[in-house]
């Protein structure tokens, strides 16, 4: 509290979330991160420097502070987050995407100190495990046969997985987060990532796999419609396209509502039955699709 004050004297500095500033300094302005972990905070300036270093469009530039936990960088007006809903969104977010992935061609993120490996399976795993010890929690939100199937596709999925993901090699830098907050469009409709605080080293599909991940919900489920839309999804390879299979929306938004303070979880629960019934009712279908693609 008493940082937060001195920092609002020195400067004209306007609190935007729990630990992200908007400062302004005569004509210029600036976002301001705090990190409790000076790790975190170090990975993150480190991927932005090697990222400015080879001009990588796609980022927004860190500015030097005094402080180790703070990472600052400018205030773009006018930018949005993507919308997944939108095809020019879709399809400008997965290309710079795909650019991000291809910088290992001139970086060898896996040799960085800083980065570890994505451990998918163990998270997923973990995941899954946290939504069964809670099962009868959920049951007060949702039909228990529905907590059943998202249970059910769960254990399912995951055998298929490892069979198929210890195929995968060519490890390059992953954003961690592709959540469409963290892809922004600027004024001038250039595509931003933000937040690489989650950033780490893996194969490329499987990013490719998450950001599919959340479009999916977008485009009604239609993974035939999205590969014939989206061409360079074509040659992702067969373990990428098995993740698809792990109902990871529905168990990552069904936790993330038991975190929040009972007061909210009933407004969030309404909007996530609708989904729940929606994505559930397609994922029969949404199976067989990932099935043929993967043969």
């Amino acid at each position: 509290m008493v940082a937060d004050r001195r920092m609002a004297l020195e400067k004209d500095i306007r609190k935007v979330k729990k630990n992200v500033w908007k400062m302004v300094e005569g004509e210029a302005a600036y976002s301001l991160k705090r990190y409790t972990s000076r790790s975190t905070a170090v990975k993150v300036e480190y991927v932005h420097r090697q990222l400015h270093a080879i001009r990588f469009p796609h980022i927004v530039p860190i500015i030097p502070t005094d402080d180790p936990l703070f990472i600052m960088q400018p205030w773009i007006e006018g930018t949005k987050p993507v919308n997944f809903r939108r095809r020019i969104d879709r399809t400008d977010s997965l290309s710079a995407l795909q650019a991000l992935h291809e910088t290992k061609e001139q970086i060898d993120w896996d040799a960085s100190p800083y980065l570890h490996r994505y451990q998918l399976l163990d998270k997923w795993r973990e995941r899954l495990d946290r939504f069964i010890d809670n099962r009868d929690a959920f049951g007060n939100f949702i039909r228990k046969q529905a907590v059943d199937e998202i249970i059910m596709y769960g254990e399912e999925a995951l055998p298929i997985l490892k069979k198929n993901y210890r195929k995968l090699s060519g490890h390059t830098l992953l954003h961690g987060d592709v959540v469409h907050h963290n892809i922004l469009r600027d004024g001038n409709g250039l595509i931003r990532f933000i937040d690489f605080d989650l950033a780490c080293t893996g194969p490329p599909g499987t990013e490719l796999a998450l950001w599919m991940h959340r479009v999916l919900p977008n485009v009604c489920y239609n993974l035939e419609f999205l590969l014939a839309e989206q061409s360079s999804l074509g040659n992702l390879d067969e373990a990428s396209i098995s993740m698809l299979l792990y109902p990871n929306e529905l168990l990552r938004e069904w936790l993330h509502l038991l975190g929040m303070p009972e007061a909210k979880q009933e407004n969030l629960a309404r909007k996530l039955i609708p989904f729940t019934e929606y994505a559930l009712s397609s994922w029969p279908k949404l199976w067989y699709d990932i099935e043929r693609n993967m043969k």
